[in-house]
């Protein structure tokens, strides 16, 4: 587990479905409330069919981004909660400083940011899907489910980074995708082999909260 990270480099080297398939095989013993694996659906998509979808996004990413929206709130609408908003501003201190991207270069960071819609080169891409009838706890399920995809690709040798950022062009994904009406375009996650030396040159290691920080004991004896 201590050895994940987001990773937003990787070899140009295929993964077979055969192991795709082992992920899912593992991943899917996520647990859920009454068994009820909501986890409506996985696109697994990669080659010609990968580079067709990415071309789409990136244009319209970049020609009419305000025209697409998320069909759901990643985060709050209104205040932020300080201590959210804190890390949300350390993350983009530490992620564009190893980039060596001065806060100020609009351009650098726009282009950094375009490398989403290509799930930043990874030769695998998941699209994760939810019935729109689900709620706040069906939710829940799906990030445990995640988790296990994520966690069975690590051991494999695989790295990944889920991606927000994609569902707001689940129309252009619906294009390519057989996505029903009733599925919301959860998150996307890319998959494949780390370049581990650009890893070590641009990866910023993000900070994590202390266990005291996390963990609340009650009732034990120290």
């Amino acid at each position: 587990m201590k050895s994940r990270f987001s990773c937003r480099f990787y070899l140009p080297k295929p993964v077979p479905q055969k192991i795709i398939e082992e992920i899912v095989d593992a991943a899917r013993f996520a647990p859920s409330g009454n068994n009820m694996q909501p986890w409506e659906k996985v696109y697994c998509i990669s080659g010609d069919v990968k580079d067709t979808i990415c071309k789409a996004m990136l244009e319209a990413h970049i020609q009419n981004p305000t025209d697409y929206v998320s069909q759901y709130h990643y985060y709050p609408e209104g205040h932020t909660p300080d201590q959210y908003a804190t890390r949300r501003q350390e993350f983009g201190k530490v992620h564009y400083t190893a980039l060596n991207i001065d806060r100020s270069d609009y351009s650098a960071r726009a282009e950094s940011s375009n490398r989403n819609y290509d799930f930043y080169g990874a030769p695998v891409a998941f699209v994760f899907t939810i019935h729109q009838d689900l709620t706040q706890g069906s939710w829940l399920d799906v990030g445990c489910f995640i988790q296990n995809m994520i966690l069975a690709s690590r051991t494999r040798g695989l790295a990944s980074v889920c991606q927000e950022s994609i569902s707001k062009y689940h129309q252009v994904l619906r294009r390519y995708l057989p996505i029903a009406a009733h599925e919301i375009v959860a998150v996307g996650m890319a998959v494949g082999y780390p370049d581990l030396e650009k890893v070590a040159q641009y990866h910023g290691h993000q900070p994590k909260r202390a266990v005291s920080d996390i963990i609340e004991f009650h009732g034990f004896d120290q």
